[in-house]
């Protein structure tokens, strides 16, 4: 047992050591430690940041934006710990991201499953009053069915990835996905819309 236990705290001296020369590189100014952080790290923080914004490429470009955020604190910051100051940060611009993208819109193209009759969609519906209506409706969902919801008909995640991002099954997302849509065609029958039930 004491063997394993030393093994463990000279792997955790050794990363700890590995930390504290990029943070020295930081204060050098020597952008090779940004490399190397994104080496060590970019996983890690690319995980944490696709958690809180369900794309993959917003995720890339939220660990871009982390690291510049790094370079430009350090210093004069000087984080005892390398690993938890850069995935606060990476929490912080992600958390960021998402407050700014909430308010994109959705396309009609991209509500195709929701509007079954697509060659009459221009004639019968203003985009404007649809995304006012589909903003209305998703207000009113569970924070979990919205998130859903949305990575999959603006960020086109598969049934599988929406499932790890929000960790529910994929059963489960088909089922929340097929209630949604229900329950939005039953909003728009009742607003007047000639929507093909089926």
């Amino acid at each position: 047992m004491k063997r394993k236990f030393s093994l463990k705290s000279k792997v955790v001296e050794k990363l700890k050591r590995e930390d504290n020369e990029i943070i020295d590189m930081l204060f050098s100014r020597d952008q090779q430690a940004l490399s190397f952080t994104e080496e060590k790290y970019g996983a890690l923080c690319r995980k944490l940041a696709f958690g809180i914004l369900g794309d993959y490429d917003y995720a890339a470009e939220c660990m871009n934006t982390s690291l510049y955020k790094l370079w430009q604190s350090v210093p004069p910051a000087k984080p005892q710990s390398l690993k938890a100051y850069l995935c606060k940060i990476v929490r912080s611009v992600a958390f960021s991201m998402r407050k700014k993208n909430a308010s994109a819109e959705i396309h009609l193209t991209e509500l195709s499953e929701l509007l079954p009759d697509e060659n009459n969609i221009d004639d019968q519906l203003d985009s404007t009053m649809l995304i006012d209506l589909l903003n209305e409706f998703l207000s009113e969902q569970k924070t979990v069915n919205r998130r859903i919801f949305i990575l999959r008909y603006y960020y086109n995640l598969s049934i599988d990835e929406i499932a790890g991002a929000t960790g529910e099954k994929s059963p489960t997302v088909k089922t929340k996905l097929y209630r949604m849509r229900e329950e939005f065609k039953k909003v728009l029958l009742k607003k007047g819309f000639d929507i093909q039930k089926g």
